[in-house]
């Protein structure tokens, strides 16, 4: 029957994808995994594309989130394709599971202090500082914040939502900067500079710049693809912190999303891009 795209956010991206697939000249149909969801129709697709990602929690869409270990089963029991693989939605839905591994396999990332709810966060954590303290499962800089000491920390954390957070190193972006890396089938397509903003965080909402990068390092872009290849994202970005010591990975996604102005920026489509990689991935599993 084509494909499905899984999708949980009526935003432009994912609608972007759909068109692109279907104007390359194969049947594609969205599924919002809000909805009520049927068996029967997730088995009459070749090939199912995941897009949602862990930052659904902050959209009021943990539905979407819980229904997807249930999905995935039933994929696998049936032989049904998912791009990305099954795998890396366990990567995309755990900041602390993507970090370990990578850090594991010889990646450099920040230092990983624990995962905590906030009741469980004291004094004698073993958390360093200046630290970060991110949502485990969550995206898009939400409930995500800087402490230099302890009593910032205690006080911060006082009205945060009880989820899991993991808390790692801060590493002071030095150039003033993130580099955010857009990888499709092993290749890196898209690569920009995103504005640390006086926070020392960096993102749309908070009022970054973005510019493109041309002249980055054939040592970040090879390692951006390994860890890539390790998680088993064929198509996904990663946020990388540069600075004097070196380059740190500090944020993996399998999902990527972009916005019509993008286009324009970096004179790139991501959406056209993602889906020929999909139709590409679609003619093989059919052949």
């Amino acid at each position: 029957m084509g494909i499905g795209i899984l999708y949980e956010s009526k935003e432009w991206s994912s609608y972007a994808l759909e068109k692109n697939v279907n104007d390359l000249g194969v049947p594609a149909k969205l599924i919002d995994m809000q909805d009520d969801v049927h068996e029967e129709e997730l088995l009459s697709f070749d090939l199912i594309v995941n897009r949602v990602p862990a930052s659904a929690v902050f959209r009021g869409h943990q539905k979407a989130l819980d229904r997807m270990p249930g999905v995935i089963d039933l994929l696998k029991n049936n032989n049904i394709p998912m791009i990305n693989t099954y795998e890396a939605h366990y990567y995309e839905t755990s900041k602390s599971r993507s970090t370990l591994t990578l850090g594991a396999n010889g990646f450099p990332v920040p230092k990983v202090f624990g995962v905590f709810s906030p009741s469980e966060i004291t004094e004698n954590s073993g958390i360093e500082y200046p630290c970060i303290i991110k949502p485990d499962c969550g995206g898009r800089t939400n409930c995500t914040f800087i402490f230099r000491n302890w009593q910032e920390l205690a006080e911060g954390m006082k009205n945060a939502p009880n989820i899991k957070y993991i808390a790692e190193e801060y590493l002071t972006p030095e150039f003033g900067f993130l580099t955010r890396v857009e990888v499709i089938d092993g290749v890196c397509r898209l690569i920009h500079k995103k504005s640390v903003t006086d926070c020392g965080l960096a993102a749309y909402w908070l009022g970054s710049t973005f510019t493109a990068y041309h002249d980055i390092s054939n040592e970040i872009k090879d390692t951006a693809i390994r860890a890539m290849d390790l998680l088993q994202i064929g198509s996904g970005s990663m946020d990388i912190i540069e600075n004097k010591k070196g380059f740190f990975i500090i944020d993996i996604n399998s999902i990527s999303n972009a916005s019509e102005d993008g286009i324009e920026i970096f004179q790139f489509d991501l959406m056209k891009e993602t889906a020929a990689y999909i139709v590409d991935k679609y003619w093989k599993i059919s052949a």
